[in-house]
This record gives C-alpha cells, sequence and structure tokens, in this order.
C-alpha cells in the first residue's frame, strides 16, 4: 500500500509534463475519413468527436451486416510523429483479437478432420506428452484450462523463427501449474506457441498459421489480414503508442477490473500474470518493441495478428452471417456453434476477474445483454461476432491504453452508438 501512495504522489508531479509538452507542441489538423451508410451517421459523428477531443487520436472502425459491409471509418495518425495520417489501408496489431482468428483456423481445420476438439495433444505432438501434460486435450488448450500460463524456462521472439527446436524443448518440458482441467486461467502469451506448435503438427503439409490463414481463409475471401505482419507490408502498419507502466498502473486505479490486472502485472513478478508476459523474453521489456519490424514478421497467435480493422470485421461478419461468403462457405453453422459455446467460466486463475472462454474464443456482451464472441484484446482492441444481430464488428487503434476486455471508453462509445442505430438501419433497408 505504501508503494501505491508514493507511486501515486509521484505521478501526481510528473504528469503535469507530458500536458506542457503537448502545450509546446504543434496540434495537428483532425483527419477523418471512410465510408458508413446514413443511418450510422451518429457513429461517424461520435468517432469525430472523439478525434476532435484527443480522446482517439488513431484507429479505425468497421461493420459488417448480414454479409454487407455498412460503417469502414478510420481517423487519427498512423504514425504522429511523421505526420502520417490513418489511411483506408492502414493495418494495426490486433494483439490478443489474433487468438480468436487462430480459434477460426483451428475450427475449419476441425471441419477437414485434420485435428479433433476432444483429442489429446499429444496425438498431434508426441513430445508433448511429459510433465503431466498427458491427458490435456486440445478443447483444455484452447480453452485456458492446461495450467500452462507461464513458461520456467523463457523463450525469445527471434527462437521462434530461428530456434524452433529450441521453444519445442521448454513447451513441452514445462509442468502445469495448476492440475489440468481444474481451473482456467488466461494463458495471454503462451497460448501462441503452444498452439501455433499444435496447428503445425496436426496440418497434413506442416504448414504454419499464417500459411495456412493465408492458403485457406484470407486469400479466397479477400481479408486483409495476417497472422503477423510481413515485412513487405510493414510500411502500411501504424506506430504503436503505448502509456509508460507507472501512467497505465495509475490510470487503472479508477477501476477495480483493471487495477486487479494490472497490478498483478506490475507490482507482483512472481503473480502468473506477470510470469505469463515474461515467457517471452522481449515483452517483459513492454510492448513497444512490436514496433521492430524484425519482431512482427514472427508468427505468433497470442498477439501478431496484424490487420485492418475491415479485414478483422469481416472474419466476424461472415461467420454471422452463417459462416457464408456468397457461395462460398467459411465455416459451416456446426462448427461455428462450437466456437459460440463457453467451455468455461468463472474466476480466472491468472487474471484474477471473472472470464468465459471457448476453444479459442473470448465473450462478452453487445449493449442489448446479447452474447458475442470472437476476442477483445490488449490496448482496446475488439474484434467480434454478434449472431443475433448478424453483425461482424472490428475496432483498432495504435494507441494502445490499459484496457482489454472490450471496455476501452473509445469503443464502448461508438458500440453504444453502433446498437442505437441498428433498428434504424434495419427499417430503411427494409430488412425486418
Amino acid at each position: 500500500m505504501a508503494f501505491i501512495k508514493r507511486s501515486a504522489i509521484l505521478c501526481g508531479f510528473l504528469l503535469p509534463l507530458p500536458c506542457l509538452k503537448s502545450f509546446l507542441e504543434p496540434t495537428l489538423p483532425v483527419v477523418f475519413d471512410g465510408y458508413y451508410h446514413p443511418a450510422f451517421q451518429s457513429v461517424a459523428d461520435k468517432f469525430k468527436a472523439n478525434l476532435k477531443s484527443g480522446k482517439e487520436r488513431g484507429g479505425a472502425l468497421a461493420v459488417y451486416h448480414k454479409g454487407r459491409l455498412v460503417l469502414d471509418i478510420w481517423g487519427g495518425y498512423a504514425d504522429e510523429e511523421a505526420q502520417r495520417p490513418w489511411q483506408n489501408d492502414t493495418m494495426t496489431i490486433g494483439y490478443l483479437n489474433t487468438k480468436g482468428i487462430a480459434a477460426v483456423v483451428i475450427a475449419r481445420m476441425a471441419e477437414k478432420g485434420f485435428i479433433n476438439y476432444k483429442s489429446l495433444v499429444s496425438d498431434y505432438w508426441p513430445e508433448f506428452a511429459q510433465n503431466d501434460k498427458e491427458n490435456i486435450t486440445v478443447e483444455m488448450l484452447l480453452s485456458h484450462q492446461a495450467g500452462l500460463a507461464v513458461l520456467d524456462k523463457p523463450i525469445n521472439l527471434l527462437d521462434i523463427r530461428d530456434n524452433p527446436e529450441k521453444v519445442e524443448e521448454s513447451l513441452c518440458s514445462q509442468r502445469p501449474i495448476w492440475p489440468v482441467g481444474s481451473l482456467h486461467g488466461y494463458h495471454s502469451i503462451t497460448y501462441g506457441p503452444y498452439v501455433d506448435t499444435l496447428i503445425r503438427k496436426a496440418d497434413p503439409k506442416e504448414r504454419n498459421t499464417q500459411k495456412i490463414f493465408q492458403d485457406d481463409i484470407a486469400g479466397p475471401f479477400e481479408i486483409d489480414l495476417f497472422m503477423n505482419t510481413p515485412r513487405d507490408k510493414y510500411y502500411r502498419v501504424a506506430r504503436l503508442y503505448e502509456d509508460p507502466s507507472w501512467k497505465a498502473l495509475l490510470k487503472s486505479l479508477t477501476d477495480f477490473k483493471i487495477a486487479s490486472v494490472m497490478m498483478r502485472w506490475i507490482l507482483f513478478p512472481n503473480s502468473i500474470m506477470a510470469r505469463a508476459v515474461s515467457s517471452v523474453t522481449e515483452f517483459s521489456k513492454g510492448f513497444f518493441v512490436e514496433n521492430n519490424p524484425y519482431y512482427r514478421e514472427i508468427t505468433l497467435s497470442c498477439c501478431h495478428g496484424t490487420g485492418t480493422a475491415r479485414g478483422f470485421a469481416k472474419v466476424y461478419g461472415i461467420l454471422s452471417n452463417g459462416g457464408m461468403e456468397g457461395k462460398h462457405r467459411l465455416l459451416s453453422e456446426d462448427a461455428i456453434k462450437v466456437m459460440t459455446t463457453p467451455l468455461v467460466s468463472g474466476l480466472d486463475a491468472s487474471l484474477g476477474i471473472e472470464t468465459r472462454f471457448g476453444p479459442g474464443t473470448g465473450f462478452k456482451n453487445n449493449p442489448k445483454g446479447e452474447l458475442m464472441f470472437g476476442h477483445t484484446g490488449y490496448g482496446g482492441q475488439v474484434a467480434m461476432a454478434d449472431l443475433s444481430n448478424r453483425l461482424g464488428i472490428a475496432y483498432l487503434t495504435n494507441y494502445i491504453s490499459m484496457y482489454g476486455m472490450g471496455d476501452d471508453p473509445r469503443y464502448v462509445d461508438l458500440e453504444n452508438e453502433l446498437y442505437k442505430c441498428l433498428d434504424n438501419y434495419i427499417e430503411q433497408e427494409g430488412l425486418t
């Protein structure tokens, strides 16, 4: 408690400094562009208002309804230092949204018979079956029940690309930190290397997650999204801006749920949350390292998905439209039902808050109280499907906040307006 008080006092002295910096620097003109159906005018107006007030400094929102793109807007700056505005093709990292896209990859593999949710992970990856991991199923791993949220032998990003044998040795030697299946706890970072290795082992051609996604999903369905950031696409990527830890912690004190997660991460280095982030050595230094293109080109299904908001929204727009785009099917309705069924819920052993997970999917309620599935992401990112209203929604920003549960005020502003406008849109288009 004394530490928190001292931190708050220190922050009180430091907080005026960014304000002084902003006062001395020239104000950049407000940038806003995109398309929206007239029924969603107030959503666009709210986005513009957030840009004018400085609440939003760079981001995009895209929405599909029954497979039709009804809103695709963006604004602010992809790189404020270079005065590079956000544009139609600007991409940014989805962070934890990537898990939801990996879940789509696995669901498609399951439909092809390449993998089975009820099978043991070791059926596809025999070396995995050691140190009390013999009974872990694919379903358990995907729904954060495996107890593998940390790595006692941390790995680094470059090893994932250059030394996969070393990475696999670390993954296989890890012992679960709780009895398998007895709890669930968010595998924030380790989810990526475990799931990516499983996907590669289960694929008959031994393709990695990025290759499968591009070959089977992004390419055929023309989705502007990647499971990494290809180096030749990096010129389209927005620069990431992130609060320092002290500032993020101070902001979090206004929200108990966020404060619980942030304090576990920042103040308690032996907590599951802190150890989870440190499982990849570069992330222990902060996520600003993601501005390095050599790191970003590495496929990592926990956090490296990179695309436009339109790309993320299109995936969920197709799923919310019965899995179909035109005559082409992404997933069957039965496969979608599996993805939308929570497998675990309750107190999360890693985060210390209530969470719900399906087979690689997360859940939240829309403003009407109806269930949405997909994944929210660190920093404010959101990519979800709303089956009740046939919507695919994605919000992305390059100004990373402390929010990660679809509760970022910037997104909440837009989501509330979206649902207020929805009935008017349906009436105007005669879709009732």
